[in-house]
Order: C-alpha cells, then sequence, then structure tokens
C-alpha cells in the first residue's frame, strides 16, 4: 500500500492544506490551529445526524468527535470544515438590547466564539502552569 498526497481544508479553522500524505498519522495537526485531523470531524464518515455521528455501522464508538482516534474506517473529507452563521444570534441579540433600552453589544463571530473544549484546555493549562514545579 501506497502513500499518496492530498489537498483539505482544516475541519476546525477552514485553513488550505496542501498536500498531506495519507495516510494520515494519528498525529497529524493542522499548521494552523493545532487541531487533530485524524478525528471523526475530518472524516467522510462523521454525519451529525447519524447514531454515534458515523455512518460506518463497523466503527467503534468515539467520545470526543474533535481528538485524535485509531479509527480504521478514517477517509479524510476534503471539505470538511463548515462556516458557521451568526446571524440569526445577532438579530436575536440586537432585539433583545432594543427590548431592554440598550445597545448591542458585539456581535458573534468565527473568533468571538469559544468552544466548551477550548475552555476546558485553558483550564488544564493553568492547572498544570500552577502545580509545576519548575
Amino acid at each position: 500500500m501506497g502513500s499518496q498526497n492530498i489537498d483539505l481544508q482544516c475541519w476546525k479553522c477552514g485553513t488550505e492544506l496542501k498536500r498531506l500524505i495519507l495516510p494520515f498519522s494519528r498525529y497529524e495537526e493542522c499548521s494552523t490551529c493545532k487541531a487533530d485531523l485524524h478525528a471523526c470531524m475530518q472524516c467522510r464518515n462523521y454525519k451529525a445526524a447519524v447514531a454515534d455521528a458515523c455512518t460506518e455501522d463497523r466503527a467503534d464508538f468515539v467520545l470526543d468527535k474533535d481528538k485524535a482516534n485509531f479509527c480504521d474506517f478514517f477517509k479524510p473529507n476534503k471539505h470538511a470544515y463548515k462556516a458557521k452563521d451568526y446571524a440569526a444570534a445577532n438579530e436575536a441579540r440586537s432585539k433583545l438590547a432594543a427590548i431592554f433600552g440598550e445597545e448591542a453589544s458585539d456581535t458573534l463571530n468565527e473568533s468571538s466564539v469559544v468552544s466548551p473544549q477550548s475552555e476546558a484546555d485553558q483550564a488544564l493549562a493553568e492547572l498544570q502552569r500552577l502545580f509545576d514545579d519548575d
């Protein structure tokens, strides 16, 4: 089984990644945001609407869909990135602010939204910094 090259978008940030070598190592990550690439979110079998979010019935259950895994059914999705639409949320925020006679605060966008996982990663990093013996 020979290796081949592939171009794809990072599932998390949308960065165009060129000439990645297949098969991916479990440790392959995005050069921009450092997201794991051998993860469910980057796989063609990933579908949030199906059971276990995977269309492959034989695949083992993976809890953290955004973390690297050892799935033998992993097939890279070249277009896994889905831009988020914050228009409805921004409109609702503006209407709510108007009800209370306030000015609308900052609008939501991709960079202003913090995922729960990144908050957990930040908390872990802070704990490691506090208890580090160095």
